[in-house]
């Protein structure tokens, strides 16, 4: 169990939170001990952790939609970069247990509507075409080697046709 909240605090909280409420019922406990308030609390690191990564992932997808939209090498610069650092932090952040409870497809509808109302200060953006599915994958983001062009090329895709 030590070696899990080192590994995958995640997959410990959720595990600790479980025996807790277990244990709360057991009248031979001492009554000062709040367990279903100390379950909670544990629960919550595991769902920061959690909530981090979606908000990372997301903030990646409106990077890319806003990259893909403007023609401006240097807004495109500064968004790859926001995309490079949010990719550290989920990295850093992300367990395996937490792939469950990651929809991407959520994520992008957020995305495309932040980046929608963000875009909407720059006078020469595209409009971004409705799209139901995401172009990506979570595990796009989970690699080391993590290949920003290749993903922008197929996030790019959402372009409208300019014919």
């Amino acid at each position: 169990m030590d070696n899990l909240y080192d590994t995958d605090i995640y997959a410990w909280s959720q595990r600790q939170v479980a025996v807790l409420r277990d244990l709360a019922p057991r009248p031979d406990l001492p009554n000062e001990l709040d367990l279903q308030h100390v379950a909670e609390e544990i629960e919550d690191v595991g769902i920061s952790e959690l909530n981090a990564v979606r908000s990372f992932l997301r903030l990646c997808f409106v990077h890319l939609i806003k990259a893909g939209s403007v023609d401006d090498a240097e807004l495109r610069k500064g968004w790859f970069a926001e995309i490079i650092g949010s990719h550290s932090e989920i990295l850093t952040r992300f367990s395996n247990a937490m792939r469950k409870e990651i929809d991407v497809d959520v994520l992008w509808t957020r995305a495309m509507r932040q980046a929608e109302l963000s875009l909407g200060s720059y006078r020469q953006h595209r409009a971004i075409p409705p799209k139901s599915s995401c172009p990506l994958t979570l595990d796009d983001f989970l690699s080391e080697t993590f290949d920003l062009d290749r993903i922008f090329v197929r996030a790019a895709a959402l372009k409208p046709d300019e014919s």
